[in-house]
């Protein structure tokens, strides 16, 4: 029997590591026509795809989180160009669809879709059964192209699509540390930025020798130190030697607690920020992100555009965060507006 609809299951992702019987329910449940397949590996997720496409699936679920449907994209689109059924021109040629799996899952926030995973994908099943179809969310997608260390000179090994990276600055060093949590949350958001400022103004205490007060002073130094890279934004290089800001949306981001890129989405633009600032003087300008609003201030540049060029200073390591999923070890890349991804908005 033909498959329509395949999904994806991180057994890594947090909802799933604590249900793993869960999937198997579902497997059981939704019969030959459906397939249901779990991963535990990066190294898993190409097999399966290949089943899927082989199958002829028209739907593909992420079931475990904006990191699920990161790598299947990305995984997709390289075994689509190599098999010639995509150019990377077109909008991406499966229907993909968010689960709500994973810790903010703000992909499947923008395209509509609010309910559970299993409701979502009981509702996809019998409308697809049923013959039924789904308006789509048209998502743009960035595109990230860079070298790694150690790559030979000149060429560009690093290819990425996604929704939002951060490259350096605070916003990188934050999300390495809120996906590092144990149980990553919008609450948790709030605690990192309040210990990060809070962090900070204590490296102005003079008293030492108490160790739980150097812990909090290296957090700050450590989420305000910023990021030496020479940057080029839409053709122009700017003048400054470290950014706090170095980040990129293709669509406006909602993480509950904390909104991000409300430039993104016009056509055939990114929200792009490149920010120089002070450390004492990010450390109290947290509201601005919070409210969802661009950062005041005359070295901090926010403004819809079409590339960030980014090349790393004095050794300087760039290890992008991509839709919640860290790439270490870069030296130069740049951003570009990337293809659309459809997303049936599954109610």
């Amino acid at each position: 029997m033909a498959a329509s609809i395949g999904i994806i299951t991180n057994l890594k992702s947090r909802r799933n590591r604590a249900s793993t019987a869960r999937i198997e329910r579902l497997r059981d449940s939704l019969g030959d026509d459906v397939l249901v397949r779990a991963t535990s590996s990066l190294d898993e997720i190409r097999p399966v795809l290949e089943e899927f496409l082989d199958a002829g699936c028209r739907y593909w679920v992420a079931d475990g989180g904006d990191g699920t449907l990161n790598w299947l994209i990305n995984e997709g689109a390289a075994i689509l160009e190599e098999r010639g059924q995509w150019d990377r021109k077109t909008p991406f040629p499966v229907l993909l669809v968010p689960a709500n799996g994973g810790t903010i899952d703000f992909v499947a926030r923008k395209a509509g879709i609010r309910n559970h995973s299993s409701r979502i994908i009981r509702t996809l099943v019998d409308a697809v059964r049923a013959g039924r179809e789904f308006p789509t969310a048209d998502l743009p997608t960035l595109e990230v192209v860079g070298h790694r260390i150690g790559d030979p000179e000149g060429t560009l090994g690093f290819r990425r699509l996604g929704f939002a990276t951060a490259i350096g600055g605070v916003g990188q060093k934050f999300f390495e540390q809120y996906y590092q949590s144990s149980n990553p949350n919008p609450w948790t958001i709030i605690q990192i930025a309040l210990k990060a400022g809070t962090g900070h103004l204590m490296t102005y205490v003079p008293y030492r020798g108490f160790p739980w007060l150097e812990r909090w002073k290296d957090h700050g130094r450590h989420l305000m130190s910023g990021t030496r890279a020479h940057v080029i934004a839409d053709g122009t290089a700017l003048p400054y030697e470290t950014y706090q800001g170095l980040h990129v949306g293709s669509v406006d981001v909602d993480f509950g607690t904390m909104k991000l890129f409300p430039f993104a989405g016009l056509p055939g633009k990114l929200h792009l920020v490149a920010g120089a600032m002070s450390p004492a003087e990010i450390s109290w300008k947290w509201m601005w992100l919070v409210a969802g609003r661009p950062v005041p201030g005359g070295t901090w540049h926010e403004f819809p555009g079409e590339c960030l060029d980014v090349r790393a200073r004095y050794c300087e390591v760039l290890d992008p965060v991509i839709d919640g999923e860290t790439f270490p070890g870069l030296d130069h890349l740049f951003v570009q507006p990337g293809p659309v991804v459809r997303i049936p908005r599954v109610t």
